[in-house]
């Protein structure tokens, strides 16, 4: 079956590395031209007139089998195998990563569920230079389960609400909890834009610069091979008033049409521009390439025509191809707008060890993309991640960047790798990154886990005075999934986490199984820093719900 582990009694050979890279990787400029396209001008949405009845915005809901051979840059034969070997592969070399065990963790094998709430509740005895945990100050309900899966959480925070998605709703919450002020469906929300269509991986942020709130997602015809960008900004920055909806032909490079659709989108803003991103796959085929799409925002926030140049086919420093590259959600003017992606591993080398930063310049006029290599500490794809209850392991999903954040002078981000914890088990385990992109260096990186306990889809976010916060998900054999974060304190030590604090614990098993029999989970967390406190930092993402469905948990913490 697709998914099971291979048996497995000795370990397989030394993981093999990515290809030399020199020491100082020159800036590579993309071959590429920024092609023009544009599109039709906003619809106006007022979400607030439709009624608040439980179920009246819902109307019907689409759905569409993926239509394309794998989910990766690799077919799925090779993806399968390298996921199998991933428990009883050879240890990664740590090379300059700070490896940081979770002190609020407790060894699986011997820990009862009262033992583990115990563990959770009991104060830590911290050793010197760590710090205590970030301080939870508020948390409640998000959106309940959808019937979709995974539920792929995103949030926004702004100044008196949180806007939260998932597959496939959306919802407007008070910062103080409680029901939802607004909720409906994302068919219903883009229902003046797009009828018919499979509606799916939504991303959210609040700009900063302009007091937007924006909201995008990607669609897929359910009779035809189309796809679009469905984009969404406010009107103001009160989320209950009106919106502008726009529909972006995603099959067209600028104007020249392909055959492929677009898959796992990102989101990132300036003071300049909106930048969408997706994986584009061919369709009935393979992945294609990785496109960036700049959408400035004068016409757009006033309802106008949008116009939008895409890069498209960017290549890493190994002549690769890039795949999900994430946006930069931009704090202050750096005069730059930053990328980042990860090397995905292959049979010919299972380990990498460096991401692609790029640097967009001159958005609204002469766009150039060029490209640095970041040398990291190797990482590989996780195995998955034990629950309690189930033999059916989740899907801890792969290597891919999972949002970054350029604030401070430097880009954070963070990825799902495997690490083994000196036990001779490979488990999932969280590996954070700060760039500096002016250097073209890495300021710190870390790997942050624990022995036997699972911890994947991390998502980061730095807040205005150099403190960095991480929410990721979190399970064991003797503990089910739920929500937790950690942190660090500007002036802790470099690579240093402090003990992970639980916002939300799981309360069952989950069994979602895919076509390709996997147990879905994920796909990614929220997480958004509030802009009326740079210290506040919002987190949103799914546990295990009773009934075999899943739950998701808002909550804040600050320094």
């Amino acid at each position: 079956m697709v998914g099971a582990r291979k048996p497995s009694p000795t370990r397989k050979a030394t993981p093999k590395p990515s290809a030399p890279l020199e020491e100082t990787d020159p800036v590579q400029r993309h071959r590429g031209k920024p092609l023009e396209g544009r599109t039709g001008s906003g619809a106006d949405l007022e979400p607030g007139v439709l009624s608040m009845a439980p179920g009246a915005a819902a109307g019907p809901e689409y759905d569409r089998p993926r239509p394309a051979k794998t989910r990766f840059p690799i077919d799925m034969t090779q993806y399968t195998e390298l996921k199998e070997e991933a428990p009883e592969a050879p240890g990664l070399p740590k090379r300059d990563a700070e490896l940081v065990r979770d002190r609020r963790a407790r060894k699986p094998q011997t820990a009862s569920a009262a033992d583990v709430a115990e563990a959770l509740a009991a104060p830590l005895a911290l050793g010197p230079g760590v710090a205590a945990a970030p301080v939870p100050i508020t948390n409640f309900a998000g959106i309940p389960d959808t019937g979709f899966f995974p539920a792929d959480c995103t949030l926004a925070a702004g100044p008196q609400h949180v806007l939260v998605a998932v597959n496939s709703t959306v919802a407007v919450y008070p910062k103080t909890g409680g029901a939802p002020v607004l909720q409906r469906t994302l068919t219903s929300w883009f229902s003046n834009v797009i009828g018919s269509a499979k509606i799916f991986d939504p991303k959210a942020l609040y700009d900063q610069f302009q007091g937007r709130w924006v909201l995008l997602t990607v669609a897929l015809a359910t009779n035809a091979n189309q796809s679009w960008f469905l984009l969404s900004v406010s009107k103001t920055s009160d989320p209950l008033g009106g919106w502008f909806n726009y529909k972006l032909d995603a099959t067209r490079d600028g104007t020249t049409a392909t055959n492929n659709w677009a898959d796992f989108p990102g989101l990132g803003v300036d003071s300049q521009a909106l930048y969408l991103t997706a994986n584009m796959f061919r369709f009935g085929g393979d992945f294609q390439y990785a496109k960036i799409r700049i959408v400035p925002k004068s016409k757009i926030y006033s309802g106008g025509t949008a116009t939008f140049r895409d890069f498209v086919k960017m290549k890493n420093e190994d002549g690769s191809s890039a795949f999900t590259v994430q946006p930069c959600h931009t704090f202050g003017a750096p005069q730059v707008q930053y990328f980042v992606n990860s090397y995905f591993p292959s049979s010919a080398s299972s380990s990498p060890d460096r991401l692609s930063l790029w640097n967009l310049t001159n958005p609204l006029t002469t766009p150039t993309l060029t490209r640095r290599t970041i040398r990291t500490a190797p990482y590989a794809l996780p195995p998955d991640a034990p629950q309690k209850g189930n033999a059916n392991p989740l899907d801890t999903g792969d290597v891919r960047i999972l949002g970054a954040v350029f604030r401070g002078g430097s880009v954070w981000t963070a990825l799902t790798t495997r690490h083994d914890w000196g036990d001779g088990i490979n488990v999932a385990a969280a590996h954070w990154f700060q760039i500096n992109p002016t250097s073209g260096q890495l300021v710190q990186q870390g790997i942050f886990g624990a022995p036997k306990i699972s911890y994947y889809y991390p998502a980061v976010q730095p807040d205005g005075n150099g403190n960095m916060v991480m929410v990721f998900s979190r399970s064991s054999s003797v503990e089910f999934v739920g929500i937790y974060f950690t942190g660090r304190q500007a002036a802790d030590p470099l690579g240093q986490l402090q003990p992970s604090v639980p916002l939300k614990l799981g309360a069952a098993s989950s069994v979602h199984l895919d076509g390709f029999g996997r147990n879905r989970w994920g796909d990614y967390a929220g997480i958004a820093n509030d802009p009326t406190d740079n210290r506040t930092v919002w987190m949103y993402s799914m546990f295990a719900s009773a009934g075999n469905q899943w739950g998701t948990w808002i909550g804040a913490t600050r320094f």
